[in-house]
């Protein structure tokens, strides 16, 4: 795991990249990360820091017009730029 300085808890790619790939491959994960994302974390064993969360959180909440192929298509788009794409060095999922 790496701490990022000034945000207040742990990131790491791996995880926010585990929670893409499941949200292509599994509708229901979607929705329910769509409708409560902190319920549809926990309940599929998730973990994330605070940081993680948010987001995680930001993402969906930008996307929250857009149809869930959309999301999906998306997500599959960033994982292929894989490796990391921002400023720090760290893979983060963009809103378009």
């Amino acid at each position: 795991m790496e701490r990022q300085e000034g945000t207040g808890g742990f990131r790491r790619d791996e995880a926010l990249m585990a929670v893409a790939r499941l949200s292509i491959g599994d509708p229901e994960f979607l929705n329910g990360l769509r409708a409560d994302l902190e319920s549809a974390l926990w309940r599929y064993g998730f973990a994330l820091s605070p940081q993680e969360t948010r987001e995680a959180r930001e993402y969906f909440a930008a996307k929250t017009g857009d149809r869930d192929d959309d999301v999906v298509r998306d997500l599959e788009n960033q994982l292929r730029e894989y490796p990391p794409v921002d400023a720090n060095g760290w893979w983060r999922w963009r809103v378009h």
